[in-house]
């Protein structure tokens, strides 16, 4: 295949315009699996009770959807007090070379000290900068969701390798009550939010669908938007803000020309559609690091001997190709091009 033939098949290829191969082959055997922790905080009123009781009931049946292993602290009785250990211990326990994902949620308020964020939690709270230091680094991707009020000092607290970090505010001193948390539940387990029509809504895109949602909120309440959500998945510890997106492609850059981000949330979705069920969850791991590679290829093409270019190139399509044809698949079913 000639280099010019091969740059049109990169530019096409991605989990979506491989899908077909599944159905042509039969598909491939796998499940869907996640592993997620909805950590509800104190409410301090009825009303944020409700709120919060809603959030996670929302988040539960996504993960019923999902196949997902789920657990909620925070709800149970009279347990009231123990909530930060059993946090801790679902993070001990945590097994740190697994190819799912690990999610944790947090429903509830924060608070900000001005120099640390914390979860209000019955009993004692973490801070910020104590659960980055219970958090070990991991082989697989750990996904932080700090939905409520005072949840940027987060980002930056717990940013870093294979993770993916949403806060509800931009910094400690956004203090008032957040919706942002209780409107990614409803939209992450909804094809609501499927912005890109792959018949499953990605972290990013609910990310971005739940802002919306907020600050339509603000305008029709005729008042100042209180929240504003960031997002962080390639460890720098700054966050991009939803303005950067139109739909779920980067349109604006930094005066640093620092790498935004959005590129890893959008390969994850917590509801996968029926295609990407057939992988399982290594086939997955093995695929995003595959499409990992292609993105930062691309970025580089400018400064690449073309022939090296086009070498690795061809390298990263082949090995995404076995993801879609296993050994097992007759060789007639395969695409000439490949």
């Amino acid at each position: 295949m000639g280099g010019k033939a091969i740059e049109r098949v990169a530019v096409r290829t991605s989990r979506h315009a491989l899908f077909w191969l599944l159905i042509s082959t039969g598909g491939l055997w796998g499940a869907a699996s996640h592993e997620v922790l909805i950590i509800v905080g104190a409410a301090g009123q009825p009303a944020f009770a409700s709120g919060f009781k809603d959030a996670a009931k929302a988040w539960t049946e996504a993960c019923g959807k999902a196949g997902a292993e789920i657990i909620v602290t925070g709800m149970e009785e009279p347990d009231r007090g123990a909530d930060k250990e059993k946090v801790f211990q679902w993070i001990d326990n945590l097994d740190t070379t697994a190819a799912m994902p690990a999610w944790m949620v947090y429903v509830g308020h924060g608070t900000y000290n001005g120099r640390d964020g914390y979860l209000n939690l019955r009993g004692p709270d973490i801070s910020a900068s104590e659960l980055a230091g219970r958090l070990p680094q991991m082989d697989r991707t750990l996904i932080f969701i700090h939905g409520g009020s005072a949840s940027g000092p987060f980002l930056p607290a717990i940013s870093g390798p294979n993770r993916i970090v949403i806060s509800a505010t931009r910094s400690g001193e956004e203090i008032n009550y957040a919706r942002f948390g209780e409107m990614f539940a409803q939209i992450v387990g909804s094809s609501s939010g499927d912005m890109d029509r792959d018949g499953q809504t990605s972290l990013l895109e609910a990310f971005l669908s739940a802002h919306h949602a907020v600050d339509t909120f603000y305008k029709e309440a005729g008042r100042l938007a209180s929240e504003h959500p960031l997002i962080d998945d390639n460890g720098d510890k700054l966050g991009t803000p939803p303005d950067w997106f139109r739909g779920t492609r980067v349109i604006k850059a930094s005066e640093s020309k620092r790498d935004p981000d959005g590129f890893r949330a959008h390969q994850i979705a917590l509801i996968p559609s029926e295609l990407e069920r057939k992988l399982s969850p290594e086939q997955r791991q093995r695929r995003d690091h595959l499409e990992s590679r292609l993105e930062a290829l691309r970025k580089q093409k400018s400064t690449t001997p073309e022939d090296l270019y086009y070498d690795q190139l061809e390298s990263i399509l082949l090995d995404l190709g076995k993801i879609y044809f296993p050994e097992e698949c007759p060789p007639a079913t395969r695409p000439k091009a490949l």
